[in-house]
């Protein structure tokens, strides 16, 4: 008696997501794994498991050292960081700003740090919404104005953080922005203690934006931040998105490289509107 295709294919299924979550596990194992705590962790039969991971050592996606453990092989990276180099920085942060679009059907706009600017080099737009805020990339927005620039002004001490606002001022934008120093101090406190910032019409008068930080070495070198229209963003929304705000800026992290400036993007940057009022997004 033959066995449905529909069976063959659902086990064919199981099996490479069985061997996705086994490169996944070995993120948190950089010296190696022995098969019997790998079967352990994962939950997988030793029989199984071992089958899994003779297959991906027979194509070079893993290697067993004298002890028998196993350890990701050169193979996979380097299929990795030639896909990195082909498509370029902007390629790999793509996908991710473009989920992030689809499923909250507003603007997403990345930005990076560079010296004491946030600069937004790239943006997605989620598919339904006809009304939107213009987007900043190429733009060096108001630091203090905007989600992403709170974001990584709460990434430094507060003398440091002091000491940007003292050099680039802290100008009003709309009726909504920021300006006493010791107000945006005690903003970055909560932005710290959240893990993402919010803006509420400081940027633009009908606008509003959440952002959380990239991080790479311990430092915050960028931010994916989500705007729209205020109508649309009201404030619990604006909320409950935080967590997912918070998942893409960790998947954008585990890509980012040792550095990153608005010219892997292929931009110059510019004030905003040639240095009038920026009427765009809060991000």
């Amino acid at each position: 008696m033959s066995t449905p295709t529909s069976a063959v294919s659902g086990a064919a299924v199981a099996s490479v997501a069985r061997a996705m979550r086994v490169l996944k596990a070995f993120a948190d194992h950089p010296g190696g794994i022995a098969l019997t705590r790998l079967s352990s962790e994962l939950g997988y039969g030793k029989a199984s498991l071992s089958k899994i991971m003779s297959t991906m050592e027979r194509e070079g996606f893993v290697r067993r050292d004298g002890a028998g453990h196993f350890h990701l092989s050169w193979r996979l990276l380097a299929l990795a960081f030639g896909h990195a180099q082909r498509v370029g920085i902007s390629g790999v942060c793509m996908p991710v700003l473009q989920a992030l679009a689809d499923e909250t059907d507003e603007l997403v706009q990345l930005a990076v740090i560079e010296g004491d600017h946030v600069l937004f080099v790239a943006k997605a737009e989620g598919p339904g919404q006809a009304l939107r805020l213009l987007p900043l990339v190429g733009v060096v927005a108001p630091t203090h104005a905007t989600a992403s620039g709170k974001v990584w002004l709460a990434s430094l001490p507060d003398d440091r953080a002091l000491d940007v606002m003292r050099r680039q001022g802290l100008p009003r934008v709309t009726s909504r922005t920021i300006t006493s120093r010791a107000r945006l101090l005690a903003e970055l406190r909560s932005v710290r203690r959240d893990g993402y910032a919010i803006t509420d019409g400081e940027l633009d008068e009908g606008g509003r934006a959440i952002a959380a930080p990239i991080l790479h070495g311990g430092r915050v070198v960028g931010a994916i931040a989500v705007s729209g229209p205020s109508f649309r963003l009201p404030l619990p929304r604006l909320k409950r998105l935080a967590p997912r705000v918070q998942r893409a800026a960790r998947e954008l992290q585990a890509l980012w490289p040792h550095e990153v400036t608005a010219r892997d993007f292929g931009l110059g940057v510019r004030p905003p509107n040639g240095g009038g009022r920026p009427a765009r997004s809060d991000a």
